[in-house]
């Protein structure tokens, strides 16, 4: 008798039967697949091996119909789940990185060049529809040189192996095609055999290096399969490709048998040609053929300092500046030398100063000076290095200009770096931290640092990818420009530079902070800057923008079926990497605070800091809920903080923490009613009797056990708005007693009573105690000095409380910018306006 089929089983194969066929027809009338691609993805949902997939795939096609719906009916509405094309191209990579194993080993078949070719322009089709990358298990970029290498052909390779120990000798074919972070393109071997191939983090002047016909070298390939499912050279590593015949070739207006015996002044005016067009890459290798071919005296200067010119604005500085020392003859008897001299002086120093080499940047000058003392370049330049060595120094910045000269098209400022208040040490289970080397009061700079790398979403089509990494087998959202612009500067980088970045933690080790140079590359391992990226990197506001930003990492982007829309990808549109302000670790009670200005970070201390205590801000926002905090922490970063507050939040009960967030929404819209008409409010006792007891609500959810020595930050809203009633009305003891509270909520002890000293001597850490800043303080400030200002005897205390909210609006902001609006604030003595931060 056969066995029956459960009613639920039964409906589940009807689901998936009607979703196979609802996709089917979708991708048929809309997206115009193949016939015999969307049986595939039918099949697939029909088997019952994927349910996952077909669950979104549902959900997908609903939030389809809603949106058509919404768009016929003149509703504005967002989508709520990935797009169609996205959940394929995800499933496809998901369903390739099950079955890879199986595949191991399995000899390749050969292919013909219009077969590839072919199959190319499917590729770039699909990453025009859509931008998406799949990053596979890291492996390590080749650190062996190619004359070690044993060269293999096409037909010698196995599908997902790494042929290590081995070179490919390939020769170019058909059209290069930059998308996303990688370039797709076709090569083919000396018996004809030919494959696709993807490089990702590409050279820039890829298409100049390897023009069609170039031959070269690829070490250690990795053959798996592309993003249309078929065979595919994956190379990650760009340091893995290796163009061995560039002097002919890749010039491809004078390639041909004879162009190997050009002569070096030939060649010389071949790179003038180049250089005159603006095609610098080709005016560089004619330059480089010119020295290999043995360019001499005048001449050899002359295509040394010609070459260093091109390598600037290729952003080559290091290469540079040694072009640029090359080209000095050091002849002060020949006129026309010594002013070629200058000029490679010049090019040296302007090398330097983009390398953030202030010091050797001044001495190029001073040599230059000694030449032509009056030369309007040097000079120019001489100042600006000066200003930084002087920043560098003394921390003497002029935020207030350098933010008023930001813009879309000027997002990065001209700035030193300034780190001598801090030291790397030990941190206790989180590795390397930074510490105070020497006392540092509330409001000071701690650091300033320019980013290494950053990038704005405006400038690349690339800003943001979807990528699917097979180790964590989740969808993340990922700065892609930030990762190429890092990968490919570190190729560029001094090993010293390129050993502290690499020390940064990752997930992924890779090479560690060993730097290799090899066949005259630096080999940078493209996965562990992934990692990097992914635990350090911040987010950065738009020049326009002041809003205060989070420490990043990989923002998730995988919706499963009917997820909180929330929950989708939300990577920054602009965002940087800093190799020294990275070691700053995690507190849910941080010690100091960041604001940026275009590409640099500024540290700012929120409280005083004593010699050797480390230095910590907050990944994210602190006003955030426990469970929220520390599922990003561990997300994110992975690690849970088990900070005294979060230790304490999570003792609560589930009902205690709910009751509290309830009070606090309901007290922080009550306060804003108060704070935006505020001079009726004061007016009503019933207002103000309700804020009270909801005050006194919100306190009592705190167990004084459970908080002791920990702020208690939640009540300030509503403490800082009675203040303000308190204060309009008349009633001064009141206020002031209102203000100390809230202080003494956050932390602190805040003296009104008598002046003298300092401003800050008014505010103290509370013995044992840990402490919070927020916005708020800024405002209770405000207002404790209009209610001392009714009072002369308390004028002089009133104008200390001013200073102090000046020096806390610094340490929340990191610069004054906007604090002239305080100090109107501040200055109308009857106004009671609220004080936001910008």
């Amino acid at each position: 008798m056969p066995s029956r089929v459960s009613p639920e089983r039964e409906g589940l194969d009807a689901q998936r039967q009607e979703v196979a066929h609802a996709l089917a027809g979708y991708l048929q009338k809309k997206k115009r697949k193949p016939a015999s691609e969307i049986q595939i993805y039918a099949d697939r949902i029909r088997s019952g091996e994927h349910d996952d997939f077909m669950r979104q795939i549902s959900f997908a096609l609903q939030d389809q119909s809603r949106l058509i719906m919404a768009d016929l009916g003149g509703e504005p509405a967002e989508a709520q789940s990935p797009g169609i094309t996205t959940l394929l191209l995800m499933h496809d990579a998901n369903v390739q990185h099950k079955s890879a194993p199986s595949r191991q080993g399995q000899q390749r078949a050969r292919q013909d060049p219009q077969t590839v070719l072919a199959s190319l322009d499917q590729m770039v089709a699909s990453q025009k529809e859509e931008s998406f990358v799949t990053i596979p298990e890291p492996y390590l970029p080749c650190t062996a040189s190619l004359e070690s290498l044993e060269v293999i052909k096409l037909s010698h390779l196995t599908t997902e192996t790494h042929h290590r120990g081995k070179s490919l000798f390939i020769e170019r074919i058909g059209p290069l095609i930059e998308t996303s972070i990688l370039t797709l393109g076709a090569v083919k071997d000396v018996d004809g055999d030919a494959e696709a191939i993807e490089i990702y983090h590409a050279d820039p002047h890829l298409a100049d290096m390897l023009p069609p016909s170039t031959l070269f070298f690829l070490k250690e390939p990795f053959l798996t399969l592309g993003i249309n499912g078929k065979s595919v050279i994956r190379v990650d590593h760009p340091t893995d490709v290796v163009d061995i015949d560039s002097l002919p070739k890749s010039l491809s207006s004078i390639a041909s048998d004879q162009s190997a015996t050009l002569t070096a002044l030939e060649w010389k005016e071949i790179g003038n040609g180049y250089f005159t067009k603006q095609e610098y890459f080709k005016a560089g290798q004619a330059y480089q053929s010119a020295l290999k071919a043995g360019a001499e005296d005048r001449l050899r200067l002359d295509v040394s300092r010609n070459l260093a010119r091109v390598e600037l604005a290729l952003g080559k500085y290091e290469a540079a500046r040694m072009s640029a020392i090359a080209a000095v003859s050091n002849d002060g008897s020949d006129p026309n030398l010594k002013a070629l001299d200058v000029k490679a002086y010049f090019r040296a120093a302007s090398a330097s100063y983009q390398l953030r080499d202030w010091e050797q940047c001044e001495a190029d000058l001073q040599k230059l000076l000694v030449l032509s003392p009056n030369d309007d370049d040097g000079v120019r330049l001489l100042g600006r290095v000066q200003a930084r060595l002087s920043e560098q120094e003394t921390e003497s910045y002029d935020f207030l200009q350098l933010v008023k000269r930001l813009s879309r098209q000027q997002p990065r400022v001209d700035i030193a770096d300034f780190t001598k208040r801090t030291l790397i040490g030990s941190s206790k289970g989180r590795g390397r931290g930074l510490y105070a080397a020497e006392d540092i009061k509330l409001g000071e700079l701690i650091l300033v640092e320019k980013a290494f790398v950053a990038t704005f979403e405006w400038e690349s089509t690339t800003s943001s990818t979807k990528v699917y990494d097979v180790r964590p087998k989740k969808f993340d959202g990922f700065p892609a420009a930030l990762w190429q612009g890092i990968v490919q500067k570190m190729q560029h980088t001094a090993p010293q530079t390129v050993a502290e970045i690499s020390r940064l933690t990752g997930r992924y080790s890779g090479l560690g902070s060993k730097t290799l140079r090899v066949d005259g590359s630096q080999v940078v391992d493209a996965f562990q800057i992934h990692d990097i990226i992914a635990a350090n990197a911040f987010a950065i506001p738009s020049p326009a923008k002041t809003q205060k930003t989070e420490a990043f990492g990989v923002m998730k982007t995988i919706l499963p079926a009917g997820a909180d829309s929330a929950k989708a990808m939300n990577v920054p549109d602009n965002c940087a990497l800093f190799q020294y302000a990275s070691l700053v670790n995690h507190s849910c009670l941080p010690n100091a605070t960041r604001m940026f200005i275009g590409d640099a970070m500024v540290l700012r201390a929120t409280k005083g800091i004593a010699k050797g205590e480390e230095i910590l801000h907050a990944y994210v926002l602190p006003s955030l809920g426990v469970t929220q905090r520390q599922m990003r922490t561990e997300a994110v970063w992975g690690f849970r903080c088990d900070c005294k507050l979060c230790e304490a939040d999570t003792k609560e009960s589930e009902e205690v923490r709910e009751r509290r967030a309830a009070a606090e929404e309901e007290a922080g819209r009550l306060a804003n009613d108060i704070v935006t008409h505020l001079a009726d409010a004061a007016q009503r006792s019933n207002i103000i009797r309700q804020a009270e007891r909801l005050y006194a609500r919100l306190k009592g959810t705190f167990d004084p056990a459970l908080y002791e020595g920990l702020p208690r930050g939640g009540t300030t809203p509503i403490q800082a708005a009675l203040a303000q009633v308190y204060c309009l009305r008349g009633e001064q003891s009141r206020c002031k007693t209102m203000i100390v509270e809230a202080f003494d909520c956050l932390g602190w002890t805040l003296s009104l009573h008598k002046a003298g000293g300092e401003a800050r001597d008014l505010l103290s850490s509370k013995a044992s105690y840990q402490t919070r800043a927020c916005e708020e303080m800024v405002g209770l400030l405000g207002t404790a000095c209009r209610m001392l200002r009714e009072n002369k005897k308390d004028r002089k205390l009133a104008e200390q409380v001013r200073e102090l909210a000046r020096t806390i609006y610094i340490a929340l902001n990191s610069v004054d910018n906007g604090i002239g609006g305080i100090d109107a604030e501040l200055d109308s003595s009857r106004k009671m306006a609220s004080l936001p931060l910008r």
